[in-house]
C-alpha cells in the first residue's frame, strides 16, 4: 500500500468531537451571509472581513476557558 493511500486511511479511520457551542465567541448568521454574497454576486470567500463581520452574532453563552496554574498568570 503506497504510504499516500495509508495516511489517507489513518486520516479518515481519526474520530473527531463536536464543537461545544459555549467555546465559540460568535456566531454566524449563514442564511443572511449567503444571501448577501449572492445579491452581490460573489462568493462568501470573496467577501471583505468588514463585510463578514456584519453577520457574526456574539454567542450569549460564550465561556472563557480558564487557565490554571502559571499559565494564569499571563
Amino acid at each position: 500500500m503506497p504510504i499516500q493511500e495509508k495516511k489517507y486511511k489513518e486520516y479518515l479511520s481519526q474520530e473527531y468531537e463536536p464543537v461545544d457551542e459555549s467555546a465559540m465567541p460568535y456566531l454566524v448568521d449563514i442564511r443572511a451571509i449567503k444571501a448577501y454574497a449572492d445579491s452581490k454576486g460573489v462568493a462568501i470567500a470573496s467577501l471583505s472581513d468588514e463585510e463578514k463581520q456584519q453577520f457574526m452574532i456574539p454567542n450569549p453563552n460564550y465561556r472563557k476557558k480558564r487557565r490554571h496554574g502559571i499559565a494564569a498568570v499571563f
